[in-house]
């Protein structure tokens, strides 16, 4: 499994439009930057499940861009 932090940038960013279906990965909110963005964990069965997740979340409106901010493999 591989865990990530990552941050949603974009002003306006709904945390509802953000919980949709990653296949092999879950995700968290953790908080919330009004007009900033949103910090996700996220935990996926491999780096593949990681990268279609983060390429979904790039899709959502408002979302500006996709940032990691920590990534840990756990065994």
């Amino acid at each position: 499994m591989i865990e990530s932090l990552i941050l949603i940038e974009g002003e306006n960013v709904q945390e509802e439009n953000l919980n949709i279906s990653l296949m092999n990965a879950k995700q968290v909110v953790i908080g919330s930057i009004i007009g900033f963005g949103v910090i996700l964990h996220i935990a996926a069965n491999s780096h593949d499940d990681l990268s279609n997740a983060l390429l979904e979340f790039a899709k959502v409106i408002n979302v500006t861009g996709v940032l990691t901010l920590m990534l840990r493999l756990s065994q």
